[in-house]
């Protein structure tokens, strides 16, 4: 007799073991679902900080570069002006050949 009394028992426990493992797993992968759309919308600011920043290093690196070729044109056109400005005060006129065709 105790040993049905015993396989009853072990039978209800099993029930409710099984009974609260599914609830259980019902509960964490909620959870983890909320979890989820949590971490989703909190990545997105992230993202954003992140994009921000590769664009505006991408961006100091090309305009590096710009402003250095810009600086190296002024000057070479600062030292051509220069040196016309050179020529004018030496009384040497400044002549363009750019353009003109010897007919023979």
């Amino acid at each position: 007799m105790t040993s049905i009394i015993t396989s009853i028992e072990d039978l209800l426990t099993s029930i409710f073991e099984v009974i609260f493992s599914v609830v259980k797993s019902t509960l964490d992968t909620g959870y983890q679902l909320l979890m989820a759309f949590v971490d989703f919308f909190a990545g997105i600011p992230k993202m954003l900080q992140h994009l921000v920043k590769g664009s505006l290093e991408a961006t100091g690196g090309v305009g590096a570069f710009i402003t250095s070729n810009i600086i190296v044109i002024t000057v070479i056109a600062l030292g051509i002006y220069g040196y016309l400005v050179y020529l004018r005060r030496e009384g040497r006129p400044v002549q363009v050949q750019a353009g003109t065709k010897k007919s023979n």
